[in-house]
């Protein structure tokens, strides 16, 4: 006992030694800096060594990129001695800095990991860098390249390089979530504007944080013009369904006295005026003599058209409406394959993408995604379950044009409970048919068996009569 408790010690004494010496080589691990920088900027990135850390003759830059196409791959070779400047031998696009630092341009396909690290007299890693890029695009019809038309919709997306556990990207403003139609997606965070007005005027932040701590911001500040004067054609994307809704602006500096809003088809119908403010799904306020905008709902898919506003006998604003809608079909009883389909009611000019994306929570995984042009042989995009899982409950349908959102429509599926029920009922039921007719025919035999055995002969029946009180007893 007293030996193995000796070899015990020993090899604890040894254990804390090394995890000393592990401890000790942690330590000089140096961690890693997170540089953050915007795409299509005219700075170049810079990643600053330390004058004091470079001590040995032969140095390198690693790189590892976030897109995958590079995985420690030597980007610069560096040798120094006392008498001369360090020697360069370094792979385009990046260029020698100031000392030992590293510059490269700002495009998100050089964002990653960069490891600075001596390599004589011993190896040795002397910098770590992680370098985040961020792309940042708004489609927002301009006026004049500085103000937003009134009443057109406003998309952004903000794309960062990498994403690691415990980050998020979110659009906010103010500090608060936004409340505008949001879709996150392949590192990349969409926000669409609907039917902008003077309320969204001012900064949108692309907020990137990691374990909840903010660390970088982009950001994009909208100025929305007051009037929708000499505004071009509007092209919008709306849901069709039972709840959609949808409002058009028409305004003015100046002051008319009448107002009216038309959709034409293959015809035009006047569906509001300054004289009839309502008509059927369309409705409009009274008009003050500036401001005369159009509500419809619900928008069917039928609406698909282009709308124009007129004051007096001046166009003061022109919309083109397409309409899409989502849909399922199949399913139970006996597991049949769920089918989910979006609907353009139109493709004209530019070609729209529809894709199918699976919820999780407030993240999409696409699915399925196509291109739709005006030769496409139909204007839909299906996806076949072949059968229901609970993770794939929560759906979205999202229209893009030049990969910019445009409108989202949700569609959450439910798991055939009560099929399920039913289907167990009609189980139990057999079983118990089943059961009966089963204790039937057994009850049957045996009462055949019972009755045979019961039936008397001739000899039982001579015995009966000559041993009359024998039988009475044994009967007892």
């Amino acid at each position: 006992m007293g030996q193995y408790s000796g070899s015990m010690g020993v090899t604890l004494l040894w254990t804390l030694l090394w995890i000393s010496r592990c401890g000790q080589g942690l330590s000089t691990e140096p961690l890693s800096k997170k540089i953050f920088f915007l795409a299509k900027t005219n700075n170049r990135v810079t990643l600053q060594v330390s004058p004091a850390v470079p001590e040995g003759t032969a140095h390198q830059w690693m790189w590892t990129s976030h897109d995958g196409r590079h995985s420690n791959t030597s980007v610069a070779l560096i040798t120094s001695s006392m008498n001369r400047n360090p020697s360069w031998n370094i792979q385009s696009p990046f260029s020698q800095g100031t000392g030992y630092d590293l510059s490269f341009p700002p495009k998100c396909e050089n964002a990653g990991e960069f490891v600075f690290m001596q390599t004589k007299p011993a190896s040795a890693v002397l910098e770590r860098f992680e370098v985040f890029g961020f792309v940042l695009k708004a489609v927002t019809p301009n006026y004049n390249g500085s103000q937003v038309y009134l009443g057109s919709d406003v998309s952004v997306r903000c794309e960062v390089s990498s994403l690691p556990d415990g980050a998020t990207l979110q659009w906010e403003r103010d500090g608060d979530s936004t409340s505008n139609t949001t879709l996150f997606y392949n590192k990349t965070a969409h926000m669409i504007i609907h039917t902008v007005d003077q309320n969204y005027q001012g900064r949108f932040n692309c907020n990137f944080r990691l374990n909840g701590e903010l660390l970088f911001t982009v950001y994009t500040t909208l100025n929305v013009r007051t009037d929708t004067f000499n505004k071009p054609l509007i092209h919008l994307f709306r849901e069709s369904s039972n709840s959609s809704e949808m409002k058009l602006i028409c305004r003015s500096s100046n002051t008319y006295r009448r107002a009216a809003w038309t959709m034409s088809r293959s015809t035009s119908v006047t569906l509001t005026s300054s004289d009839k403010i309502r008509s059927d799904r369309f409705s409009s306020p009274p008009f003050n003599r500036y401001d005369f905008p159009l509500h419809v709902s619900p928008v069917t898919f039928e609406d698909s058209g282009t709308f124009a506003c007129f004051f007096d006998n001046q166009i003061f604003g022109l919309v083109k409406l397409t309409t899409f809608r989502v849909s399922e079909s199949g399913g139970p009883p006996g597991g049949q394959p769920v089918v989910l389909t979006c609907e353009l009611s139109e493709v004209s000019g530019e070609p729209v993408t529809l894709a199918w994306m699976r919820m999780e929570g407030s993240r999409g995984l696409l699915v399925k995604q196509d291109v739709l042009t005006e030769s496409h042989p139909n204007r839909m995009l299906s996806v076949t379950l072949p059968s229901l899982r609970r993770d794939q409950l929560h759906w979205q349908c999202a229209v893009f044009t030049e990969g910019m959102l445009r409108a989202t429509a949700s569609l959450t599926l439910t798991l055939p409970t009560q099929t399920t029920m039913s289907s167990m009922t009609g189980m139990g039921t057999e079983t118990v048919v089943r059961g009966v007719i089963t204790m039937a025919a057994t009850l049957g035999i045996l009462g055949l068996l019972g009755f045979y055995c019961r039936r008397p002969n001739g000899t039982q029946t001579q015995r009966q009569k000559e041993e009359p009180a024998q039988l009475e007893e044994t009967s007892v």
